[in-house]
């Protein structure tokens, strides 16, 4: 949340309130009236990076590359305006000319813009996610001191090579960082973080809501973690099996993700899990006569009609044009339905048909892989500019016991030529136990002493 006071939130929300703007481009203050509106927004979804966006129908052309920074106050009776900041942004495209109105529609971007280029980061060994983050960052020019010490799967190994050679950004490879923490990667004051929902007991009633549009949906949360690779028998997963009875199956399923392309996904999945567990919201589409202090990943509730409703807020489009509007949505991620019986808590146990490309040196290899109590069986298909590959192994272990004097037989066993036979025995020691002449049976004990009774 923006730091601001309480008489920022009570004038914001009171009738015949006063706003100033002040905008600055390239450390230069420009005259407000050269603007037609301004629309600073921030746009994303769960677990992701966030974006800031500005666009500005300027009446005079922005040139490529310039700073941009805007400042918005507010006041009711006091005789100052409280201003809060905005990130800086940056023009990164040339303005498009409106010929109706004489005027230029100019789009700006924060720092998050400087991430969308080439990844050309060759490191070849695994390492901690942590570590990884900070050396994306440290090649990018951005500070890493609000990266916590700790962290949803901080101290996990990956494999950053994963991420080289398929034509991905460094906003690609965030977004999986993102992911693979449960949290979001954004800009605030112009520096980097990572942050997590962030608890304001805000309370957002009918005084800041433009009434007609108002629209609360229903309650989101997660009761099952899927982890997929596109393939309906290759998802590994953990549910909470009492909430699914009680409230049905709400799942949340991440797929195609590089860093989760490997045959070890289970043991980023459980550190996710109970954190998504906790996670509530309600759905919402709001339209506001402005709030500005929230911002992404605030956590606050509506309360509308005497109910409490609480919420996230992921999506913001701010306006000001003759005035201030407002809106603020959240929408519902994309449901899914696992076949359960086709997935396993472990990638160890499941049959695997999956395709791993490798663009920097033109190669495509495929794997199936069917997995049974005793046997193993895997078909790999290499193929590059040259040639194709293929090779299957087939890998059987009977590890049961058979007993036998002199000879073991193996039963249920496949038709096919041995390439290897490791046998392994199990010596048992036995003390078995020969009668002496004065030895006598249990019967007999208790029929001589009937007789001498």
């Amino acid at each position: 949340m923006k730091n601001v006071t309480n008489s920022f939130k009570d004038d914001i929300r009171t009738y015949g309130r006063q706003f100033d703007y002040k905008v600055k481009i390239n450390n230069n203050s420009v005259d407000i009236d050269e603007f037609n509106y301004i629309k600073p927004a921030s746009h994303t979804s769960l677990f992701k990076t966030v974006m800031h966006t500005l666009e500005i129908d300027s009446k005079k052309d922005i040139s490529k590359k310039s700073k941009i920074n805007i400042s918005v106050g507010v006041k009711v009776n006091e005789p100052v305006y409280e201003y809060i900041n905005y990130n800086t942004y940056t023009v990164t495209e040339p303005s498009n000319r409106q010929e109706d109105t004489s005027s230029y529609i100019v789009k700006a971007y924060d720092k998050m813009v400087e991430s969308m280029i080439d990844y050309d980061l060759e490191l070849t060994e695994k390492i901690k996610l942590r570590t990884y983050l900070i050396a994306i960052c440290q090649r990018l020019g951005w500070s890493t001191k609000n990266i916590p010490d700790t962290f949803i799967n901080s101290n996990k190994l990956i494999d950053p090579n994963l991420h080289r050679g398929i034509g991905y950004t460094f906003r690609d490879a965030l977004d999986e960082i993102a992911t693979l923490s449960c949290s979001f990667l954004l800009f605030i004051n112009d520096e980097f973080c990572m942050v997590y929902f962030t608890e304001t007991n805000e309370n957002i009633d009918e005084s800041y809501l433009d009434e007609d549009s108002v629209t609360i949906g229903e309650k989101y949360f997660i009761n099952s973690l899927v982890f997929s690779r596109a393939e309906e028998s290759d998802n590994i997963y953990r549910k909470d099996d009492v909430s699914i009875a009680t409230n049905g199956l709400h799942e949340y399923r991440i797929a195609d993700n590089q860093l989760l392309s490997t045959n070890d996904r289970d043991i980023y999945i459980d550190e996710m899990f109970e954190y998504l567990k906790t996670l509530e919201l309600y759905i919402f589409d709001v339209k506001t006569k402005g709030i500005l202090f929230l911002e992404v990943c605030d956590k606050f509730n509506f309360i509308l009609g005497g109910k409490i409703y609480p919420t996230i807020l992921l999506n913001d489009e701010i306006t000001f044009e003759d005035g201030l509007t407002e809106d603020i949505y959240t929408d519902k991620p994309s449901e899914t339905e696992t076949d359960y019986k086709y997935a396993d808590e472990t990638d160890k146990r499941i049959n695997q048909t999956y395709i791993i490309v490798d663009k920097q040196n033109q190669k495509i290899t495929q794997y199936a892989n069917q997995i049974t109590e005793h046997e193993e069986k895997i078909t790999k298909v290499e193929q590059d500019l040259d040639s194709i590959k293929q090779s299957v192994s087939n890998t059987i272990d009977y590890k049961r016991k058979q007993c036998g004097i002199g000879q073991v037989k193996l039963t249920d066993c496949q038709d096919t030529d041995l390439m290897r036979l490791n046998i392994c025995g199990v010596r048992e020691y036995n003390n078995y136990l020969f009668p002496r002449r004065r030895t006598i049976s249990t019967e007999t004990y208790f029929q001589m002493r009937r007789w001498y009774r």
